[in-house]
């Protein structure tokens, strides 16, 4: 658990850094806001894509929906424990540099600026918090060793994700 948790930490983040500095390399002409926002969406896409891969081989290899285990229905849990955490962070960052160049934001990070994306994004904000506050104590504790193939089911649910990145990706370029 520790070790997966420390693993994500680090692992979400630098992701997203890379992908900020490859993409200077790569189209030295998109401003920073651009930049942040692909990443945001790069990172979101291999998230998804590796919580349907755990989703799936969960569901795959649980016969009795309801007693049979599998290790990634506990495990991957951690992962998105920081990966959540992350999340709402870059939704911060892109909506501050959206703000920014509508000329509504502030020059530097600030309480007024955290209000209003607490204001603007608050069902987003909602789905993460009650995923990290409600989902995974229910999934580590309160289920006891019963149903990892309804969680495996859970984490397929992000199938659709990498599509709707996708979609922004091509709208933003």
């Amino acid at each position: 658990m520790w070790r997966t948790l420390a693993l994500a930490s680090a692992f979400f983040p630098g992701l997203f850094v890379l992908c900020i500095r490859l993409l200077r390399w790569a189209a030295p002409g998109w401003s920073l806001k651009d930049r942040i926002l692909l990443s945001g969406r790069l990172v979101s896409t291999v998230q998804a894509t590796m919580a349907t891969v755990s989703g799936i081989m969960v569901v795959l290899n649980c016969k009795d929906v309801v007693h049979d285990r599998h290790w990634l229905a506990v495990e991957y849990i951690w992962v998105l424990v920081p990966y959540m955490t992350y999340d709402i962070y870059v939704m911060y960052l892109c909506h501050w540099h959206k703000s920014r160049d509508r000329g509504v934001a502030e020059k530097k990070h600030s309480l007024a600026s955290v209000r209003s994306f607490l204001l603007q994004e608050r069902l987003m904000v909602t789905h993460h918090l009650f995923i990290l506050v409600v989902l995974t104590p229910v999934t580590q504790h309160f289920r006891g060793e019963l149903g990892d193939f309804f969680v495996g089911c859970i984490f397929i649910a992000e199938l659709s994700t990498p599509f709707v990145s996708l979609g922004k990706i091509l709208m933003q370029v």
